[in-house]
């Protein structure tokens, strides 16, 4: 997922540490859960679910350790 994310990036002349909403989050989060798909036995709304809920809490936690000092960027 980042090195799609990371090559995309870099096409958009972006910083490689610079945001890029749901661009950063969703391949790192749909392709490892679309790759599990049979293993755990999900169907593609349950993906879908799962990616969501990882967005969500990447975003939630970037920006706590952020507020704490631990990131250096709230993304």
């Amino acid at each position: 997922g980042d090195l799609g994310s990371s090559f995309i990036k870099r096409r958009l002349s972006m910083q490689p540490s610079s945001m890029a909403p749901l661009l950063d989050q969703v391949p790192e989060s749909f392709f490892p859960a679309f790759m599990m798909m049979h293993t755990f036995n999900l169907n593609i709304s349950s993906v879908i679910l799962l990616v969501l809920i990882f967005i969500i809490i990447e975003l939630a936690l970037s920006h706590i350790l952020y507020k704490y000092g631990i990131r250096k960027n709230p993304y």
